[in-house]
């Protein structure tokens, strides 16, 4: 509505609206301009080649992913939008910027606009804390937008964030906080004595394997789940991939399911079979994303349970899982990685993958309200 109400009061000038993902500009941003343009009257040609929507006697809106901001090109704006900019790291988050800086030279009436919408993903570690808060200048305003404010949201919209998230991130989200990540540790919200559970795979039931693939150390933890409860019973180191699927033989008597990480696709542990076609045709079901999700998405989604002390951990039976949940701390506001396998960060990766694709955290839809999450 901000860039909709700028082309109105200044006919001719065009706009930009950028987004992480392609799909969220096609399945949220441009059906939201659309009802918007619907609601005002306003005649309006959509370009899907070209992602630009033209409003009759105004101007273009044009709409960019910020997964190649290098094919920003071509077209000039007065006025941008950049949403949700901290869910980049901070290179990719200060390329996108340069490159909305120069596309936004179009000559207007008053000073050409840029404004970053975002939930503090990165805390003070990210560009937009960098940027904005940490080297503010009187050429910009930050507004922290607390989401209790907000007085078109359902009731229950909080209480459904700060029951998925863990109380650190929810609170930061809820009230636009950029919070320090780097002297904390990632997974803050385990306690062994807390997570601890004696609980041991029983004859024949469902298993479900982590793995994280390393040439060298690929990491396996093995999970059970009791109503909505995932409980680490046991874990494996392999060497490759085949070696892999070799140690899970020792659960000939139990359905498994393997949540590996999206790389599996390519890498290739021989010259004729994908890692991920190995594991097939060793007879195991595999639940693999198209694409890993973000990093910070995994973290949260572990967190998110482990703070309401939904997931349970045999520590006894998963020593080097229940180490890196307690040792991986953050390194310039990145979960530290290591060179060597198998690492800390592997046992945690291995984990993750399998949390976040079974009980991955999923905000609130808000019916009827375009634009907020």
């Amino acid at each position: 509505m901000r860039l909709l109400t700028l082309m109105l009061e200044e006919p001719g000038v065009n706009t930009l609206l950028g987004m992480p993902t392609y799909d969220l500009l096609r399945l949220r941003a441009i059906p939201g301009v659309q009802e918007d343009l619907a609601d005002l009257g306003l005649s309006y040609s959509l370009n899907k080649s070209e992602w630009c929507i033209t409003i009759s006697g105004f101007g273009s809106m044009y709409f960019r992913s910020y997964d190649n901001p290098q094919r920003w090109i071509a077209f000039e704006v007065a006025h941008t939008i950049l949403d949700e900019l901290d869910t980049l790291k901070k290179d990719k988050a200060q390329a996108v910027w340069l490159k909305a800086i120069e596309r936004t030279r179009q000559h207007c009436s008053r000073r050409n606009t840029i404004g970053n919408v975002t939930t503090p993903d990165q805390g003070t570690s990210g560009f937009t804390y960098e940027r904005w808060v940490k080297a503010a200048t009187d050429d910009f305003q930050v507004i922290e937008a607390s989401t209790y404010d907000n007085p078109y949201l359902p009731e229950d919209y909080a209480r459904s964030l700060t029951e998925q998230y863990d109380p650190v991130i929810a609170d930061a989200y809820l009230r636009g906080k950029f919070i320090s990540l780097n002297q904390s540790k990632v997974y803050h919200a385990f306690d062994r004595r807390k997570h601890h559970s004696d609980r041991q795979i029983k004859t024949g039931e469902r298993l479900y394997v982590g793995i994280d693939f390393n040439i060298g150390g690929c990491c396996a933890t093995v999970w059970v789940i009791d109503g909505a409860t995932p409980t680490a019973v046991d874990e494996f180191v392999a060497h490759d991939t085949q070696d892999f699927c070799n140690r899970l033989a020792r659960y000939r008597d139990h359905r498994v399911i393997v949540y590996p990480d999206a790389s599996g696709k390519a890498s290739r542990t021989n010259a004729a079979s994908s890692d991920l076609d190995i594991i097939s045709q060793a007879g195991y079901w595999i639940d693999a994303p198209k694409a890993n999700p973000a990093i910070r998405d995994r973290i949260n989604s572990v967190n998110g349970l482990l703070a309401h002390g939904k997931i349970r951990v045999n520590c006894d039976k998963c020593p080097e899982l229940t180490e890196a949940l307690e040792t991986q701390g953050y390194v310039k506001g990145e979960p530290e990685k290591h060179d060597t396998h198998p690492s800390i960060d592997d046992w945690c990766d291995s984990a993750g993958y399998f949390i976040h694709r079974k009980f991955p955290i999923s905000r609130p839809v808000v019916s009827g309200l375009r634009g907020l999450s």
